[in-house]
């Protein structure tokens, strides 16, 4: 990379080399949300909506899809580079799979969010709101829902995961109405769009989730 500073690039080169920095790393959209109502006086820069659209997981810099749906593209199209030095893909999946699972019914609960009540008073920071009440009514669908995404990290996604999700999907409908589908929808995007890294989970096990999120929102609308 040509740089004006080549000697800050290595220096940065090489502490991401060391692990007791990139436990600590986090991830372009977490950053883009989380900076600017801690520091103030982040600006828009000129030529930027392709990569905020990439980043914020909408299209591909080609435009071709969105740019956190399966199959992931790598290095987000270009826009971030892999954390390769993680393991593979599967190893993602598997991180991925322990942190839903290890605070399963409050992450049930805090997606349900989405689908409740704002809390007050309002934060300034975008995809803050701790104050916000769930709605109860949806947490067996959301946990449903979040059952088959970590089946499908685990398990990748087969006849049989494609078929439960499915059969989920018809029972959530059936049930309770096209309204009640929509609210788990929002849960789940909710979801999505709050998976901080690395507070939550690494980069690589984050885009995966996300993926996955999408892959069930897809079949839900």
């Amino acid at each position: 990379v040509n740089t004006d500073f080549p000697a800050i690039n290595k220096w940065f080169d090489a502490m991401e080399n060391r692990e007791s920095y990139t436990v600590t790393k986090g991830c372009y959209y977490s950053h883009a949300y989380d900076l600017p109502p801690q520091l103030g006086g982040c600006v828009y820069e000129k030529g930027g909506e392709p990569y905020e659209k990439a980043i914020n997981g909408e299209k591909l810099m080609d435009g071709s899809r969105g740019s956190w749906e399966l199959p992931l593209e790598p290095h987000l199209g270009g826009v971030e580079p892999d954390w390769t030095w993680l393991g593979d893909e599967n190893a993602a999946k598997r991180e991925a799979a322990e942190r839903l699972c290890f605070n399963h019914k409050a992450i049930v609960s805090f997606a349900a969010r989405g689908a409740g009540k704002k809390g007050m008073p309002p934060f300034s920071a975008s995809l803050s709101d701790p104050n916000a009440v769930p709605n109860d009514a949806v947490k067996g669908s959301v946990d449903a829902c979040l059952r088959i995404v970590s089946l499908a990290m685990i398990n990748g996604i087969t006849y049989s995961t494609t078929e439960d999700l499915n059969s989920i999907v018809s029972s959530i409908t059936k049930e309770g109405g096209a309204a009640h589908v929509d609210d788990v929808v929002a849960s789940l995007a909710y979801l999505r769009d709050r998976i901080g890294v690395p507070r939550d989970m690494r980069l690589p096990a984050a885009r995966q989730v996300r993926g996955h999120l999408n892959f069930v929102i897809g079949k839900m609308i």
